[in-house]
């Protein structure tokens, strides 16, 4: 019998060194979108990236080719921004100047932000 108090008193005292994680409730469910919400928020999506590679374009001078190729693979392990920097120095064979890489830079913050959006404002579409 005391074994099973001091098994008991293990699990409390355990769940007690591992902080408020384990105790805090559990994270509010996925929002479940109807077929209309989910083809506005991948048009959105979409509208989002091609303003984003305008953007790039009118920074920059490269073409809507060479933008794209700059641009890494979703999924793909690297910086994001710096990877694009040095594709399109590369491609244009040109040194971006740093207000370039900052207009870049804010240019990928709103995209990220409008991204980050995009699936509550879809969930009331």
């Amino acid at each position: 019998m005391t074994f099973f108090f001091f098994r008991a008193g293990l699990v409390v005292v355990s769940l007690l060194a591992s902080g408020p994680a384990v105790l805090a409730a559990p994270p509010a469910p996925a929002v479940v979108l109807t077929p209309v919400q989910m083809a506005y928020l991948q048009a959105e999506t979409r509208r989002i990236d091609e303003t984003f590679i305008q953007k790039l374009m009118m920074i920059s001078g490269a073409s809507r080719e060479q933008v794209i190729r700059a641009i890494p693979a979703k999924g793909r392990l690297t910086e994001r921004m710096a990877r694009i920097y040095s594709s399109l120095e590369y491609v244009l064979k040109v040194q971006l100047t740093p207000e370039q890489k900052a207009l870049m830079f804010a240019a990928d913050e709103e995209r990220k932000q409008a991204l980050k959006d995009l699936p509550a404002l879809a969930a009331t579409k």
